[in-house]
């Protein structure tokens, strides 16, 4: 007996790790959640669905669906919330996307997250201009949509958390009953 629990306890340690990884990868604008999900699946897999159910995984899916919908959304309504026309929100939605994407082979990490925030602010800011001719009015939803994606990048590292915490405590009390 003491075999295997020298064996489940290295599992334990290399769940942990790969958990960590992917919570840190959440706020650096890697897909830290879906590595969750993977690692839920994987464990569901391995343990007959006796660890994590399959309610469990839906659940964490919905969670990252939510997470990712949020993300990319918040950043528009809170430039709405500093003033933002139509055309101001579509411009920190557009501007998040394709800053994202110019900055990634730049800097592949930082570079990603940068171009996300300064292209939601930047294309709110001109969009706002172009429909107002007025730069003074166009500058609050910038802020806005700089608010916005940190907020949503808070609540995904929460969604994390709380995957995190319910994916070992399920996999503890399944490995050490």
């Amino acid at each position: 007996m003491p075999w295997a629990t020298i064996g489940h306890v290295g599992l334990l340690v290399l769940l942990d790790i790969g958990l960590l990884f992917s919570l840190i990868a959440i706020p650096v604008g890697l897909s830290g959640n879906f590595i969750m999900l993977g690692i839920a699946l994987l464990i569901a897999l391995l343990s007959g669905f006796q660890a994590i159910g399959w309610v469990a995984l839906l659940l964490i899916a919905a969670g990252v669906a939510v997470g990712e919908i949020l993300e990319s959304l918040l950043g528009s309504m809170m430039a709405r919330r500093y003033g933002a026309s139509k055309w101001g929100m579509l411009g920190a939605y557009l501007g998040g996307i394709v800053g994202a994407i110019l900055g990634t082979p730049l800097a592949p990490i930082t570079g990603t997250i940068l171009g996300s925030f300064v292209g939601a602010a930047g294309c709110a800011i001109l969009f706002e201009w172009i429909h107002l001719r007025h730069l003074r009015r166009s500058m609050p939803p910038g802020w806005g949509a700089i608010l916005g994606k940190l907020a949503a990048s808070l609540l995904k590292v929460l969604i994390g958390v709380a995957t995190v915490a319910y994916i070992h405590v399920a996999t503890v009390r399944h490995l050490f009953p």
